[in-house]
């Protein structure tokens, strides 16, 4: 009886961490239609944050007394890398291209993070594992130039991209780091202060767009719909935020960091899918098998960086 409600334990926290990843791949959707709508990108990933921040602060406050001076940094640190830094630059970014080819750029962050450990703590990863990188290198490289040979991304889209997956990457490695006095909403939620108080200075709250929230738009897709802009905005913020957060948190409690981290690799082809349905972002058949090989590729080699183990997988939420 005990081994089958462990299982069904195992089972529901795999729902989550897809839960999780579907809300991220969807945030992103939303917060193309709204930046496509008129509101700028560091407007929006400003709202998100302070949104969510007066959320998540929430977890942290029963455990204020847990904190010490020497936390304070790795949590700033965090914060302003995954939660300024990578939410700008991802916004940015989906403003200039195609969100699947956004995220599947972001998702080659494992690889950059297999590279940093292997040069910096000497993580030895096996033969295959390289040979993945290469096969995903390339197929972020066909998913790129996968309409007619021509490039489906402009330079600043790719480059906005490119910053998101160093964020993206750099964020791994430093939430691993990451004071565990904390539970991990509670760390969430003091890396959403720091946040908060960075947005407050690039983007204040009073010059947000708040005239644009009354206006009504649309998404274009297949399966195209119209609501008003405060809903979209609202939907990032619970759902493409806080609905994220609770739900990787939650599921990877019962199914392990490093499953967690693999199964949620699925987010690019959700992305993908959500973005043909909702926005009409089509992709040629040439980008859509350089995505599939691109998402294997990394799967491989998150899955043996995970075994290798040199640096804890983190079990606090990474924003993407």
């Amino acid at each position: 009886m005990a081994a089958t409600q462990h299982r069904d334990l195992v089972w529901l926290g795999y729902v989550m961490v897809v839960a999780s990843a579907t809300f991220a791949a969807a945030n992103g959707v939303f917060a193309s239609l709204v930046i496509h709508d008129g509101v700028a990108p560091g407007a929006l990933a400003a709202t998100r944050i302070y949104g969510a921040g007066v959320i998540l602060v929430l977890f942290l406050l029963p455990h204020l007394r847990s904190l010490r001076r020497q936390h304070l940094l790795p949590l700033a640190l965090f914060g302003v890398v995954g939660l300024v830094l990578g939410q700008g630059s991802y916004f940015q970014a989906i403003s200039h291209a195609d969100v699947a080819l956004v995220l599947v750029i972001i998702f080659t962050a494992p690889i950059v993070v297999a590279v940093y450990e292997r040069i910096r703590l000497g993580a030895r990863l096996p033969l295959y594992a390289w040979a993945a990188i290469v096969v995903a290198v390339g197929g972020v490289a066909l998913a790129i130039v996968g309409k007619g040979g021509m490039p489906a991304i402009t330079l600043t889209g790719f480059l906005f991209a490119l910053v998101a997956m160093i964020a993206y990457a750099w964020s791994v490695v430093l939430a691993a780091g990451l004071p565990t006095a904390l539970p991990p909403l509670a760390r969430t939620g003091a890396c959403m202060v720091v946040a908060v108080a960075v947005w407050c200075f690039v983007e204040p709250p009073w010059t947000l767009p708040f005239d644009k929230l009354g206006d009504t738009t649309t998404f274009d897709g297949r399966f195209g719909f119209s609501l008003p802009v405060w809903v979209a905005v609202l939907f990032v913020i619970l759902i493409g935020s806080v609905g994220v957060y609770v739900t990787w948190v939650g599921g990877t409690s019962l199914t392990g960091a490093g499953a967690s981290s693999m199964v949620g690799m699925v987010e690019p082809v959700v992305g993908a899918i959500l973005a043909w349905g909702l926005l009409g972002q089509h992709l040629a058949p040439g980008q859509v098998i350089g995505i599939a090989i691109a998402v294997a590729g990394i799967v491989v080699v998150e899955r043996a960086r995970v075994r290798a183990d040199r640096v804890k997988v983190p079990d606090v939420p990474v924003d993407r």
